[in-house]
């Protein structure tokens, strides 16, 4: 048993988030075995890449199910693609069906002026509605972005903060219960992402 299991999702920056964890937690492994899902006291969701592959991925490890399952009772911190797996639904590649934890619609960036994928460091805007924030960061830190697709119709009560792309509002960290989820890479956010880390491994999201 493993207080905190990273999911091993076939893709991206799993060495990366494991080194960001273990400055908090040294209990912490890469695993995709299912009996060490169900018994961590707390999941992280990693990812990049294909929201599809990511999907067909957990799927043929036959843990898609159990990360769905077991979320209502353990924390689980989706990253990147990893939160956008945690909606509803993503129409990269075709409409794909995510783990429905939190409600919302995975959509691709669009612009005319600035260039897709959008890669570089954003300020957030706090959601000053958002009640029980357990996360710990100001106005003036800036967080590491790379994406192509957002998350769009999240309901307010469900958003803790957000940044601009051109006019687009794009939904930064997303919180549902014990469900939480960064559009940006804290593992790669200098020390106002790791504060994002440390919030989650020691925070009370039941």
């Amino acid at each position: 048993m493993s207080k905190i299991v990273i999911i091993d999702t076939g893709n991206g920056n799993l060495l990366s988030v494991l080194r960001a964890v273990e400055r908090f937690e040294n209990d912490v492994i890469i695993s995709k075995d299912e009996k060490e899902i169900l018994t961590a006291e707390k999941l992280i969701l990693p990812g990049v890449g294909a929201f599809k592959n990511s999907v067909n991925y957990l799927k043929e490890q036959k843990i898609f199910d159990i990360i769905k399952s077991i979320s209502s009772d353990t924390p689980l911190l989706g990253i990147c693609l990893g939160m956008q797996l945690l909606f509803e639904n993503s129409n990269e590649f075709g409409i794909c069906e995510g783990l429905n934890l939190i409600k919302g619609n995975i959509i691709p960036l669009k612009s005319k002026e600035l260039k897709i994928p959008n890669i570089g460091w954003y300020n957030l805007k706090i959601n000053k509605n958002f009640k029980n924030n357990n996360f710990k960061f100001s106005n003036y830190d800036e967080f590491y972005f790379i994406h192509s697709y957002y998350a769009l119709n999240v309901n307010t009560e469900n958003l803790i903060a957000y940044y601009k792309f051109g006019g687009i509002k794009v939904p930064a960290i997303v919180q549902n219960k014990n469900v939480v989820g960064c559009q940006f890479h804290p593992e790669k956010s200098r020390e106002p992402g790791l504060k994002i880390i440390e919030s989650f491994i020691k925070g009370n999201f039941k």
